[in-house]
């Protein structure tokens, strides 16, 4: 029984392995192609893709024309913000959006993703965490599944780097001086930071799409927060240890 289970290991570690060289892609809806690699970014495809675990928020909004994707992994969200806006408006431009990521080899992974799904869009890139406001860099823990890497170490086996800081209220005013549709926030515990750091510039956005992962505050807090910044919550649901959460700016 030891020998079976453990071939039956082996001949999964060696599916995995050869996955990657497999060119993998699958081609939604509105055409756009969507590549696989490996078993973690299976895991987020069928995350975005096949459980739509995003879609129901992003039903209860008029079309973003302008998205922030704070930890963009892979960028398979923002294929989707493009998917659906094929889908939902066809003939209407694309959206503008801006990716960022703490990870440089998500961002480069993204850049491949959203540069290869077959459709032209106004997109940047940018590695950097999310941190105080006027810290330069700050320490972030890579792990092998890029989605599993934190702005604090709740990871095993997790490798500490320095990462830039980014400037966000420089960030927003480079690319959406007008303001922004959607904040999209799946920072891996930096959300407590984002909400108590940045405020007034999350306020330029009408709505905020955030994966809470109560690493450092209750909810009740780290909702609180947001009420303050002009914010209120539209809908909100348990996703694993987590809860994702819609809120959007009250009107004046």
């Amino acid at each position: 029984m030891k020998i079976n289970f453990s071939l039956q290991r082996l001949a999964k570690s060696l599916m995995w392995r050869c996955f990657a060289w497999s060119d993998m892609r699958f081609r939604l809806r509105s055409g756009l192609e969507v590549p696989v690699a490996d078993r973690h970014e299976m895991a987020t495809f069928r995350e975005i893709f096949i459980q739509q675990e995003y879609d129901d928020f992003l039903d209860r909004l008029p079309p973003a024309r302008t998205v922030l994707d704070l930890g963009c992994n892979s960028g398979y969200f923002a294929v989707q913000m493009l998917n659906r806006a094929r889908v939902v408006t066809p003939g209407q431009p694309l959206p503008k959006l801006v990716l960022v990521d703490a990870n440089n080899g998500a961002v480069e992974r993204a850049r491949t993703v959203v540069s290869g799904c077959g459709t032209q869009a106004e997109v940047a890139l940018v590695h950097g965490l999310i941190g105080a406001r006027g810290q330069k860099s700050a320490s972030f823990y890579l792990a092998t599944a890029s989605a599993e890497s934190s702005a604090v170490n709740q990871t095993k086996h997790a490798r500490q780097v320095e990462v830039p800081c980014v400037d966000l209220a420089a960030l927003v005013q480079q690319h959406f001086p007008g303001g922004l549709d959607l904040i999209k926030c799946d920072i891996e515990g930096g959300e407590e930071s984002l909400v108590r750091e940045w405020g007034d510039v999350l306020a330029q956005a009408r709505a905020l799409l955030i994966e809470w992962h109560g690493f450092q505050g209750s909810w009740a807090d780290f909702q609180a927060v947001l009420e303050r910044a002009g914010f209120q919550l539209v809908m909100e649901r348990p996703a694993g240890k987590y809860k994702n959460a819609l809120f959007e700016r009250r009107p004046q």
